[in-house]
């Protein structure tokens, strides 16, 4: 009988247990209405700046210092006088020999570059030769077109549908060319686009920045990659954009390589998220050195900038919901903030909306950003070809529904076709004024040229020409007015 009470009394009291635990938790887990047991405030945590000296980029180029090179006398006033004239214009082209004297010179009135006839059957692809080296090359010399044998029109072709989200086995599907030709294109294409994109962003006036990070991965599931942007609300600018890890090193970069686009003062206002890298990167690279003097002696302190804001959007997550969204000042103060976006034409409340929606146009032109898709990257190098191919296109090929002017008056397009109302506009120029944010804007620096798709009836037509045009474009081009003389053309 014992034998059978024992068990019984041991439930019993394990019952009871877990009855009082239950009880206990329950209580605990009430909200309290006494003041004492209300909330308390969220406080963040006071970061510390960073210095110049935290970058590894400003150390290494602190330390190193770039070589002078001597004035080169112009090659008219050397050779003699005699000859014949010049017929081919050799504007934006130079010698690629390294020993030659005029090598990587563009300036017409100064290399020693004539016309030396023209190859190829398809297309007649123009030759020049340096009459100071003898050296010669053709004009698809540093092009993504070199030594290519494809039509330009069909490399334009390929390179635009892959910057509309088509990816490389697709299109080997669509246009009949082997997937590993194409990724030959999207490299070089990215390389030329990179090229283009480090001479051109130079000198930026940006009044307003937000910055964000973009989550991906390589077609090993273990490797994650994080895509860093900047862009400008004002004009749809994308300055500057990194790939690599989610490290301080790659916060760093991506705020060297903006800190280098920009003119020489020009400090603009920062919004992100609640990553906190992005303030150790912002305040090493917008300050200034001062000399003060510390126990006897003068020593070097960096104070960073007293006019730079900077605001962070914190969002907290339970269970894959947002629950919560907080704003940080982490530099200057809201009342600041918002008295300068007023001043932009914004409604003045910290956001990163901007950001956020080009993050999805992103993923929406690159199959291997896109959400659950097969179409992943394999390394990282193609993947950042494609990157900076896609933000070449973004910015002088695809118009912007944001940039459209409207019209004074409506043009009748015939037929029972509605009147065309606005006219679409590209980021052709860096550097944009808008009149009214999010409808309008006009170019500060060059005149406003109709655009080519009121000339054309296909906009595709238009894009892939454009697109033509772009692909010969050689690297030694890199002038404003070759720039906008070569998309006022079309």
């Amino acid at each position: 009988m014992s034998l059978h009470v024992y068990p019984f009394l041991l439930t019993l009291f394990l019952t009871l247990s877990l009855v009082l635990l239950w009880c206990f938790c329950r209580l605990n887990l009430q909200p309290s209405h006494s003041p004492a047991g209300k909330r308390r405030p969220l406080v963040h945590r006071l970061l510390k700046p960073r210095t110049p000296l935290d970058c590894p980029i400003c150390r290494l180029n602190s330390s190193s210092g770039g070589p002078t090179s001597a004035p080169v006398r112009p090659w008219p006033e050397v050779k003699s006088r005699r000859g014949a004239p010049k017929r081919i214009p050799t504007e934006g082209f130079a010698c690629p020999n390294q020993q030659c004297l005029y090598f990587g010179i563009t300036d017409s009135h100064i290399h020693a570059l004539v016309g030396d006839g023209k190859h190829g059957r398809t297309e007649p692809i123009q030759t020049f030769r340096c009459q100071a080296c003898h050296t010669t090359f053709t004009a698809r010399y540093h092009t993504p077109l070199y030594r290519l044998k494809t039509p330009s029109q069909q490399v334009a072709m390929v390179l635009m549908a892959l910057a509309e989200g088509l990816d490389a086995s697709a299109a080997e599907r669509v246009f009949g060319y082997r997937q590993a030709t194409i990724t030959t294109w999207l490299g070089r294409a990215g390389k030329h686009a990179q090229s283009f994109h480090e001479h051109f962003f130079c000198h930026l006036q940006l009044r307003y920045v937000q910055l964000d990070e973009l989550r991906t991965r390589l077609r090993d599931s273990t490797q994650v990659l994080w895509l860093w942007l900047a862009i400008d609300p004002l004009t749809k600018l994308l300055p500057v954009l990194q790939l690599g890890s989610r490290t301080q090193s790659m916060a760093h970069r991506l705020i060297h390589s903006l800190r280098q686009c920009l003119t020489p003062g020009c400090l603009p206002l920062f919004t992100s998220d609640g990553l906190n890298l992005y303030f150790y990167a912002l305040t090493a690279h917008f300050g200034q050195w001062l000399v003060v003097g510390r126990r006897g002696r003068l020593v070097r302190r960096w104070q960073v900038d007293p006019g730079l804001i900077y605001g962070q959007v914190k969002k907290c997550y339970r269970r894959r919901k947002l629950v919560r969204v907080s704003h940080v000042m982490r530099l200057g103060t809201l009342a600041d903030l918002s008295v300068a976006l007023q001043g932009m034409g914004f409604t003045g409340q910290l956001n990163t909306a901007f950001i956020e929606r080009a993050n999805l146009t992103i993923r929406h032109g690159i199959a291997a950003l896109a959400r659950r898709t097969w179409a992943t990257a394999q390394q990282t190098a193609p993947l950042l070809a494609h990157l900076e191919w896609w933000r070449a296109y973004y910015h002088f090929v695809r118009p912007h529904q944001s940039l459209r002017v409207a019209l004074v008056q409506p043009q009748e397009r015939g037929g029972t076709l509605a009147a065309q109302r606005y006219r679409q506009r590209t980021l052709r120029w860096p550097l944009v004024e808008p009149t009214n944010v999010g409808q309008r804007a006009r170019c500060s620096r060059v005149h406003c040229c109709r655009s080519p798709l009121e000339r054309h009836s296909s906009q595709r037509w238009v894009q892939g020409h454009v697109v033509e045009r772009w692909v010969r474009m050689p690297t030694e081009t890199l002038s404003g007015a070759s720039l906008h003389d070569e998309m006022a053309a079309h």
